[in-house]
């Protein structure tokens, strides 16, 4: 204790500790790097996850004569994916070191979960078979950091935040982490769980690899010609097999470790989780292999037998082009995607070190979005969606982090992860899907907040969630939460000028729908009778009801409400 107790001593009267202030904020070196690397570890499988995604979305790669399953498309496809390693590895080094070195701040920062998948499945498409062309895409992210870095000086961020409907914003972060959670329990990018059905679009699945019937696109050229375009799409109806594969019931194994420990509020429970399922899943010859003896599982394990290796990132770089038709969605999406979650991130962590005030400012609070906002824009010089801030860093707040050095070390943690790419591109889709669950699990959170009692609430929030995983489109879930929640409210704003009250909720009621459906259950004659007795006791209840009680509830819109509902836990 002694030794640590001279390091910290040391630490805090040099250079260094006067310039992260140590004293100030009575930080100690020891507990800097403990958060840090309680933070690096719970989000490291964004090396891993991040990769994957993007990869999806083809990069640059050209198909030859539009196959998309060409032998040689599938190749760039694997160059991609182990770019993107070194690509998320520098996006995240440089985001961290901003943050720690401008704002002074423990938080870390990589590319942000759910705008990946985004930026592959909605605006580019899988292995770019969207509207949206790949440099387009990334041009938008650029923009898209410019315009943030604007808000982020001149403050007006406030204003945008008040604009956007209350339970829209609280659901969002609940509806990227369904959309997350949808891919991990599908093969591509997880566990295998859910699969594709002719007659009910989705059905149960994990049967293992030679069971799989895949499902082409039954399109004039395939029903004259025999041209079928086959994708990763497939059914397990037919040959049977259903959740007998093993690598679906290992990565269930990695789901639940990572849950368990969570429970348990152990730092390292992603790690746990994603490392023992892939390191079940390297040795050659067992039924959960990734390195099966075929062409593409000889060419991993030759990659991964390299151990320490620096990929280029010659695809990947500088892919900026003036053609942005059809981006315009894309960047208006993924600005307010980043700065919900920026602002969400950055206000809830800074609440939980006791540094916020009562107008929602901490300590360079202009900084620390203006480090997020230049952060994205280095980012997408390597071909990158949007770098954010990472609810993670709050293990690393937990831990005793106080100032930016704990950011610093996070950097510098992920400048050495650059240099064993070959280990983390062989992490399999199914150690991660479990990971991608559990992350959709938290950020589920978010929905405490939204007011179920008010229908317009309820209803708009819960198309904002649902319509993300099913449409495979955060914007659509965003514009269908937005126009049903504009309709409602316009609606009762226009019913109320002939004689109509604006129906609502209050703190602690049980609510029109929850009565009425209750009332339907009791008495089975129908709605109608159990409307009326809740309206009857409503009229007892508001007659008794102090004037002064009315005007209170009437005055809760000011600015520190609306900054702190918007501390979502989106990550």
């Amino acid at each position: 204790m002694k030794c640590l107790d001279s390091i910290n001593e040391k630490v805090g009267s040099s250079f260094v500790g006067r310039f992260f202030k140590f004293e100030e904020r009575g930080a100690k070196f020891t507990n800097e790097f403990a958060g840090a690397t309680g933070t690096f570890l719970t989000m490291a499988y964004i090396l891993a996850v991040n990769p994957r995604i993007l990869a999806d979305s083809g990069g640059p790669c050209v198909a030859p004569d539009g196959n998309i399953f060409a032998p040689e498309y599938e190749q760039c496809l694997e160059d991609i994916r182990r770019q993107y390693v070194t690509s998320t590895a520098i996006g995240s080094m440089v985001g961290c070191l901003l943050m720690g070195l401008m704002a002074n701040l423990p938080i870390a920062l990589a590319p942000g979960m759910g705008m990946n998948a985004y930026f592959t499945y909605s605006v580019v498409g899988w292995r770019g078979t969207g509207s949206v062309s790949y440099q387009a895409a990334v041009t938008a992210v650029m923009i898209e950091g410019a315009i943030f870095f604007v808000l982020a000086i001149s403050g007006a961020r406030y204003a945008i935040i008040k604009l956007i409907p209350e339970p829209v914003r609280i659901a969002t972060p609940a509806g990227i982490g369904a959309f997350l959670a949808h891919l991990g329990l599908q093969t591509a990018e997880g566990i295998g769980i859910v699969v594709s059905d002719i007659a009910t679009a989705v059905t149960l699945g994990g049967c293992p690899e030679d069971r799989r019937t895949p499902i082409v696109a039954y399109d004039d050229a395939c029903a004259n010609d025999g041209i079928c375009v086959f994708s990763d799409a497939y059914t397990c109806d037919v040959l049977g097999g259903i959740m007998q594969s093993g690598t679906t019931w290992i990565g269930i194994l990695g789901m639940l470790i990572i849950a368990i420990f969570l429970a348990y509020k152990s730092h390292l429970a992603f790690v746990f989780g994603v490392g023992l399922v892939t390191i079940i899943s390297w040795p050659r010859g067992t039924a959960v292999t990734y390195f099966p003896d075929t062409p593409a599982g000889d060419a991993r394990f030759d990659y991964f037998k390299q151990v320490v290796d620096i990929q280029p990132i010659n695809l990947l770089l500088a892919q900026f082009t003036s053609d942005l038709s059809g981006a315009g969605l894309a960047l208006f999406t993924m600005l307010y995607v980043d700065f919900l979650d920026t602002s969400g991130t950055l206000l809830g962590l800074a609440d939980a070190m006791g540094v916020i005030d009562e107008e929602g400012n901490f300590p360079k609070s202009r900084w620390a979005f203006s480090a997020d906002a230049v952060a994205t824009m280095v980012g997408s010089i390597f071909g990158l969606s949007p770098v954010t801030s990472y609810i993670e860093s709050g293990s690393g707040v937990e831990a005793g982090a106080k100032t930016g050095m704990t950011a610093v070390i996070c950097s510098f943690y992920f400048f050495i992860s650059i240099f064993f790419a070959p280990l983390i591109a062989s992490i399999p889709p199914w150690a991660v899907g479990g990971a991608l669950v559990v992350v959709g699990a938290m950020m589920g959170r978010s929905l405490a907040k939204l007011d179920w009692n008010n229908v317009s609430h309820a209803v708009s929030g819960f198309v904002t969630v649902v319509l993300m995983p099913l449409t495979y489109s955060i914007a659509y879930g965003l514009i269908g939460g937005i126009f049903v929640y504009l309709v409602m409210e316009g609606t009762f704003h226009l019913l109320s000028f002939v004689g109509i009250p604006k129906p609502g909720s209050k703190s602690g009621d049980e609510g029109p729908a929850r009565m009425a459906i209750g009332k339907s259950i009791i008495n089975p004659q129908g709605l109608v009778g159990g409307l009326g007795e809740y309206a009857a006791e409503e009229e007892e209840e508001e007659v008794g009801e102090d004037a002064g009680e009315n005007a209170d509830e009437d005055n809760e819109d000011f600015p520190v409400a609306d900054e702190e509902e918007a501390a979502t836990d989106g990550k």
